[in-house]
């Protein structure tokens, strides 16, 4: 029978839309498996993400490296699982019409766009230093989506932009023949992890279980495949969720 105390599962914004409904299946394969009461949220931004952490609706957290280890740090959440053979890389474009052909040529000073992800935002700056470029002069404005900052691009209110590789690849075909891609990063350094909340330890092992044994029953082979994750996913230590973020940062920081 499935427990009554709910676990409110938040998966951040950085999926296909196509992948809206797939994430329900994965939630309900994880219901089964676990016999928890899970609820689904799939907010549209970060400020919704905010929303739902601060009205404490936040008890188990699908998002960026950065974000799932601030609150490892910050708030005691625990490390279940991180995303096994699927990284997050970096996409560093232009609009069609920009006279940058590369990114040595982008100006000291360039003024760059990018989304919430600060994941993006490091690995971004990291393929510019491997370009020579001095990134301390930089301008680095967040947008509230990376199709937002898409926009900024094309009607010329920035020099370049950084994008999660796997949504620029999948904006609409009249947006991406607007944008020019200078460079995009094969790091293969940080994934997306699933975090959970200090008050829910007794449903720690239970719940990674669940996540690291999808790829091997058919219904959650199937499910994962859908979300274009067919590895699915690892266990995860903390130790090695802020190695992750710590290894990212250190090669792709932009110093204060």
């Amino acid at each position: 029978m499935v427990q009554q105390a709910g676990i409110n599962f938040v998966v951040a914004p950085d999926y296909l839309p196509d992948h809206f409904s797939h994430w329900y299946l994965l939630s309900s394969h994880l219901q089964r498996e676990t016999e928890l009461s899970i609820h689904l949220h799939l907010p549209a931004n970060a400020v919704e993400i905010q929303e739902l952490a601060e009205g404490g609706k936040m008890d188990m957290l699908y998002a960026n490296a950065f974000d799932a280890v601030a609150l490892i740090k910050d708030k005691g959440y625990l490390p279940l699982v991180c995303l096994k053979d699927k990284f997050d890389e970096a996409v560093v474009a232009v609009s069609a019409e920009s006279e940058y052909q590369k990114i040595e040529d982008l100006p000291v000073d360039a003024l760059i766009k990018t989304g919430p992800n600060p994941d993006i935002r490091c690995l971004g700056l990291r393929l510019l230093k491997q370009a020579g470029l001095d990134v301390e002069q930089l301008k680095i404005e967040e947008a509230a989506t990376f199709p937002q900052a898409a926009s900024a691009l094309i009607r010329g209110q920035a020099q370049a932009g950084f994008f999660l590789a796997s949504t620029y690849a999948h904006m609409s075909k009249r947006t991406l023949e607007q944008l020019r891609v200078l460079q995009e990063g094969s790091f293969a350094a940080v994934t997306h992890m699933v975090v959970l909340h200090p008050d829910f330890a007794e449903q720690q092992e239970a719940l990674r279980q669940a996540f690291a044994e999808m790829a091997d029953k058919p219904t959650g082979k199937t499910t994962l495949e859908a979300l274009d994750l067919p590895a699915g996913f690892a266990t995860l230590t903390q130790e090695a969720a802020e190695q992750m973020v710590a290894d990212a940062e250190e090669n792709g920081k932009q110093d204060d």
